[in-house]
């Protein structure tokens, strides 16, 4: 009866007219998709060129990943300030911006990398050599690993290799004058004789008779050493997913993993092959004809490799070639290659798209597949990873809905899923527990939205099959200490510094003393010494601190040449300046440093070349965040 009512009311006027309607907002609604679909995400516009958000994202996750690898843990520290964040993301787009300028002016000028200058980088790579030497099957291992086609890493080679021709040039056309690398050679050669004398701060520490009030005064100028950072109470839940062991998992799921990924444990065909290749030309046929007969003839294939083979690199080892399998090489060559049934039997005249080869076989691989004993632990190991895997995806899903579903707590997560809530006392974020020992947590605890909202945080992964929901329970903000909580810290500080002022004090006045020539008489009341330095060069073995004072004193002349420096630790020290000789002839050292103050040159003229090229083109900085800053 309803559904006898539902069909005569659709076919009234009013519904005609509401289903009318519904068509047309669907309609609209679809072509409002095509008219406004949204547009690749830029980053910057370089002279008309666009740099892709996307191409930003992947170069801003290659320095993340290169800085992790530099810093270590410190890096994650860095990353929960947002400044830092921000600055690698602009350093990482300004790289790009100059690279795309590069690009523009290499095309303008025409450089152009020859293929078989591409060839020849490739075949260099470190990542595609094994043990010194190019290995084809590892080359196209990496290559599928990456994702990346032949192609595309020759033309990345290419374009390498193009803005190389650039940046030799400006730096090859650098040059320093003889006379200056000589005067440079002479300076660094000087000499110097000096006196010093160090003013210990502990020295002077000891002459210090501080007062209450002159501690409270400090205290009371000095509020910011005081201060108590902010801290917060927390109650959290830590997921902690309890490892799967290979010998938890079961002989039936091992046996149907083997046999469902048979390929796998498998080794295919392998052949060991040489060849001898004529480049392609007027006389190649002749060539490689005259070749054949003489193999015909009973010479040595090796023999002929390297005598008349064009490929260098494979000809100096007698035409050979690492191990293939069918497939991985040029078509037409490969399958001459595996028609070979014999070894030394050779093929008849083959055309490549390197060439014209003949090829004989060295030796046979047969396929063949490891037995399940030899592989039994592996995929044992495999499988606990990944059902260990599995169970922590579950809760760790379970986990951040039932966190989301009650926000005013943790107590329902930690029923359904067997976990205890812990609390802790209030902490900072310089002494936060060890479960806080990350930068992300690190800034949930202390966000101003989380505490002012009193709801949970959303799930925070730790990596290792760790993850981490908080509750912000209290709040602290930052204040000054009490008087009477700091007090001893406050005189300890106090003392300092009283102490360094003496110091300090202490010489400026020695450096008058000396200069009025009663230096002696000043260091007998205060029971100091002097300490001659001679003949010192920029390389003596003394503080760099020391060292950089000295040789930036001038020459001595009519007056004495003195200098004050503080040094680390609060010590204060007084240098004369009495001599400074400087030799007359430069060394043998005065190519290399032509040469070094040449390539200092070349660099200096890239960067007016990159300051030339961002001045006349026109670039368009767009902004951009990052989507997720914690994978």
């Amino acid at each position: 009866m309803f559904f006898d009512k539902l069909r005569a009311g659709a076919q009234g006027t009013v519904s005609k007219v509401i289903l009318v309607l519904i068509i047309l907002s669907f309609a609209l609604a679809g072509v409002g998709s095509y008219v406004t679909r949204p547009t690749a995400e830029v980053a910057a516009v370089v002279n008309g060129d666009d740099i892709g958000a996307q191409a930003l994202e992947n170069a801003y996750r290659n320095e993340r990943t290169r800085l992790e690898n530099q810093l270590g843990p410190q890096f994650s520290q860095l990353l929960g300030d947002p400044q830092y964040v921000a600055q690698i993301r602009r350093s990482v787009l300004e790289q790009m911006v100059e690279q795309r300028l590069i690009d523009q002016k290499v095309q303008e000028l025409g450089l152009y990398a020859s293929d078989e200058q591409v060839r020849n980088a490739i075949r260099a790579l470190p990542e595609f050599q094994q043990d010194g030497r190019f290995d084809n099957e590892r080359y196209l291992q990496l290559l599928s690993r990456t994702g990346m086609s032949a192609e595309q890493l020759r033309d990345n080679v290419r374009q390498d290799l193009s803005r190389q021709l650039l940046l030799n040039a400006l730096i090859g056309s650098g040059f320093s004058l003889e006379a200056e690398a000589g005067w440079l050679d002479r300076l660094n050669r000087q000499q110097r004789d000096a006196e010093l004398v160090r003013l210990p701060l502990a020295e002077f520490s000891t002459r210090v008779e501080l007062t209450e009030d002159q501690v409270k005064a400090y205290y009371q100028q000095q509020p910011q050493q005081f201060q108590r950072p902010e801290q917060v109470k927390v109650d959290y839940l830590l997921l902690d997913a309890n490892a799967v062991t290979a010998s938890d998992i079961d002989e039936q799921a091992i046996e149907a993993e083997y046999q469902a990924n048979l390929t796998t444990y498998s080794q295919p065909e392998q052949r060991k092959v040489a060849h001898i290749m004529v480049n392609k030309g007027d006389s190649a046929e002749q060539e490689i004809k005259a070749i054949s007969e003489r193999l015909a003839a009973g010479e040595s294939f090796a023999e002929l490799a390297q005598a008349e083979s064009d490929d260098v690199f494979s000809g100096a080892q007698g035409g050979e070639l690492e191990w293939m399998e069918q497939g991985t090489l040029d078509p037409v060559f490969d399958q001459a290659a595996f028609a070979l049934t014999e070894a030394g039997e050779v093929s008849p005249v083959v055309e490549s798209e390197f060439g014209l080869h003949l090829i004989t076989l060295l030796e046979k691989r047969d396929s063949k597949t490891k037995p399940l004993a030899e592989v039994r632990d592996t995929i044992a190991e495999r499988l606990a990873q990944e059902q260990a895997a599995n169970a922590f995806y579950e809760q760790e899903q379970r986990l951040a809905e039932l966190a989301f579903e009650f926000p005013d707590s943790l107590d329902m997560a930690a029923q359904e899923l067997d976990l205890n809530v812990t609390s802790t006392d209030y902490f900072s974020a310089e002494d936060a527990p060890a479960a806080f020992n990350d930068s992300r947590v690190l800034t949930q605890a202390f966000s101003a939205d989380l505490r002012e909202q009193g709801m949970n945080s959303e799930l925070i992964e730790l990596g290792s099959n760790k993850a981490l929901v908080i509750h912000v329970t209290d709040y602290r903000p930052a204040a000054v200490r009490d008087f009477d909580e700091v007090r001893e810290l406050a005189r300890e500080q106090t003392l300092a510094a009283r102490a360094r002022e003496l110091t300090e004090q202490a010489a400026v006045e020695l450096q008058q003393a000396w200069a009025a020539g009663e230096q002696q008489a000043w260091l007998e009341r205060n029971g100091l010494a002097v300490t001659e330095l001679k003949d010192v060069t920029r390389e003596s073995e003394q503080d760099p601190a020391v060292l950089d004072a000295l040789f930036a004193m001038p020459a001595p002349q009519d007056e004495p040449s003195l200098h004050g420096l503080a040094l680390a630790g609060g010590d204060q020290m007084v240098l004369k300046l009495n001599a400074v000789s400087t030799p007359e002839q430069p060394s043998e050292l005065l190519a290399q440093i032509r040469q070094g103050q040449s390539g200092l040159q070349g660099q200096r003229e890239y960067l007016s070349l990159i300051g030339a090229l961002k001045a006349s083109a026109k670039i368009e900085y767009r902004q951009l965040t990052a989507q997720n800053d914690n994978f």
